[in-house]
Protein backbone atom coordinates (compact mmCIF):
# COMPACT_ATOMS: atom_id res chain seq x y z
CA UNK A 1 0.00 0.00 0.00
CA UNK A 2 1.03 3.35 -0.81
CA UNK A 3 0.73 6.35 0.97
CA UNK A 4 -0.40 9.96 -0.27
CA UNK A 5 2.47 11.34 1.74
CA UNK A 6 5.07 9.18 -0.19
CA UNK A 7 4.04 10.17 -3.53
CA UNK A 8 4.91 13.01 -5.85
CA UNK A 9 3.64 16.16 -4.74
CA UNK A 10 0.64 17.62 -6.94
CA UNK A 11 1.05 21.10 -8.07
CA UNK A 12 -2.59 21.43 -7.90
CA UNK A 13 -4.68 19.30 -6.03
CA UNK A 14 -7.99 20.00 -7.26
CA UNK A 15 -7.19 18.17 -10.28
CA UNK A 16 -6.88 15.08 -8.94
CA UNK A 17 -3.78 12.71 -9.28
CA UNK A 18 -5.18 11.32 -12.80
CA UNK A 19 -4.91 14.45 -14.64
CA UNK A 20 -1.29 14.84 -13.01
CA UNK A 21 0.03 11.24 -14.29
CA UNK A 22 -1.68 12.29 -18.04
CA UNK A 23 0.03 15.29 -18.35
CA UNK A 24 3.22 13.28 -16.82
CA UNK A 25 2.54 11.23 -19.91
CA UNK A 26 2.43 13.96 -22.27
CA UNK A 27 5.75 14.56 -21.73
CA UNK A 28 7.11 11.41 -22.71
CA UNK A 29 4.92 11.86 -26.03
CA UNK A 30 7.12 11.98 -28.83
CA UNK A 31 5.21 13.21 -31.81
CA UNK A 32 4.41 16.23 -31.51
CA UNK A 33 1.14 16.18 -33.26
CA UNK A 34 -0.14 13.55 -31.09
CA UNK A 35 0.83 15.24 -28.10
CA UNK A 36 -1.22 18.26 -29.03
CA UNK A 37 -4.22 16.37 -29.71
CA UNK A 38 -3.91 14.49 -26.28
CA UNK A 39 -2.84 17.99 -24.90
CA UNK A 40 -6.40 19.23 -25.94
CA UNK A 41 -7.79 16.39 -24.53
CA UNK A 42 -6.54 16.49 -21.39
CA UNK A 43 -7.71 20.37 -21.11
CA UNK A 44 -11.18 18.97 -22.19
CA UNK A 45 -10.80 16.84 -19.05
CA UNK A 46 -9.52 19.25 -16.84
CA UNK A 47 -12.69 21.94 -17.74
CA UNK A 48 -14.96 18.61 -16.78
CA UNK A 49 -13.37 18.09 -13.56
CA UNK A 50 -13.38 22.12 -12.95
CA UNK A 51 -17.39 22.89 -13.70
CA UNK A 52 -16.60 25.91 -11.69
CA UNK A 53 -14.04 27.62 -13.74
CA UNK A 54 -16.45 28.19 -16.46
CA UNK A 55 -18.05 30.99 -14.39
CA UNK A 56 -14.36 32.40 -14.78
CA UNK A 57 -14.21 34.77 -17.45
CA UNK A 58 -11.52 33.36 -20.16
CA UNK A 59 -11.55 30.20 -18.45
CA UNK A 60 -9.61 28.31 -21.67
CA UNK A 61 -6.73 30.64 -20.79
CA UNK A 62 -6.37 29.42 -17.08
CA UNK A 63 -7.02 25.88 -18.01
CA UNK A 64 -4.27 26.17 -19.97
CA UNK A 65 -1.56 27.87 -17.67
CA UNK A 66 -2.63 25.04 -14.99
CA UNK A 67 -1.92 22.49 -17.45
CA UNK A 68 1.83 24.21 -17.80
CA UNK A 69 2.16 24.71 -14.27
CA UNK A 70 1.44 21.25 -13.76
CA UNK A 71 4.12 19.86 -16.43
CA UNK A 72 6.25 21.95 -14.50
CA UNK A 73 6.76 24.39 -17.39
CA UNK A 74 8.38 21.22 -19.64
CA UNK A 75 5.60 20.56 -22.13
CA UNK A 76 6.35 21.62 -25.37
CA UNK A 77 2.71 22.08 -27.28
CA UNK A 78 0.89 25.08 -28.98
CA UNK A 79 -1.61 26.93 -26.70
CA UNK A 80 -4.19 29.28 -28.08
CA UNK A 81 -2.61 31.71 -25.36
CA UNK A 82 0.87 33.02 -24.26
CA UNK A 83 2.96 30.70 -22.67
CA UNK A 84 3.06 31.52 -19.70
CA UNK A 85 6.82 32.25 -17.63
CA UNK A 86 8.13 29.83 -14.67
CA UNK A 87 9.21 33.07 -12.89
CA UNK A 88 6.24 35.17 -13.40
Amino acid sequence: MQYNTSREHLAIREYGRGVHEMVAYLLTIEDRELRQKNAEAVIEVMAILSPQMKAIEDYKHKLWDHLFLISDYKLDVDSPYPKPIKEV
